[in-house]
């Protein structure tokens, strides 16, 4: 699938003005000249800027292509399973890690993902259950980044 430079740096600028209207709320740090704004508002505006060299750079073309479009694989259904499979396995992610919990949902996603790009089920489920604990103990112990335990709160640790 290509999507083209103008999409993108379209995507790319508004992203960039969603991040500059939550940081407008940012509360402003007392008796100092920048405030806990400043950083993202400096990415912002990098953002803004990329994106408008990219639409800017694809205008220039003689030789631009449509907004977006698809390769062969298209017309693969294993190919198109396994990208709904990244998908909703990405979208689910939010809605379901508190209360599932991200050792849980992360080694069920894993396996999921594993299975359809075809690697042994004998394989996929001791990596994947290995790679979830082993993330979620080093966000927990080692970047002290609470991650959600869900339905394993009783064996936290």
């Amino acid at each position: 699938m290509k999507i083209s430079d103008r999409l993108m740096g379209g995507l790319l600028i508004l992203f960039s003005l969603a991040i500059l209207y939550e940081i407008s709320s940012f509360p402003s740090v007392p008796g100092q000249s920048v405030g806990s704004d400043l950083m993202p508002r400096i990415i912002a505006f990098g953002f803004i800027l990329g994106g408008l060299s990219l639409i800017i750079t694809d205008l220039r073309r003689t030789d631009r292509a449509r907004l977006v479009s698809f390769g062969n694989w298209i017309k693969d259904q294993r190919r198109v399973l396994q990208a709904l499979v990244i998908l909703l396995g990405t979208a689910s992610f939010i809605p379901f890690v508190n209360d599932i919990g991200f050792p849980l949902l992360s080694a069920i996603l894993l396996i999921a993902l594993f299975l359809v790009f075809q690697l042994r089920i004998i394989v996929a489920i001791p990596v994947s259950v290995v790679a979830a604990f082993a993330i979620h103990t080093i966000f927990n112990k080692l970047f002290l980044v609470p991650l959600p335990w869900g339905l394993l709160e009783p064996i936290a640790w």
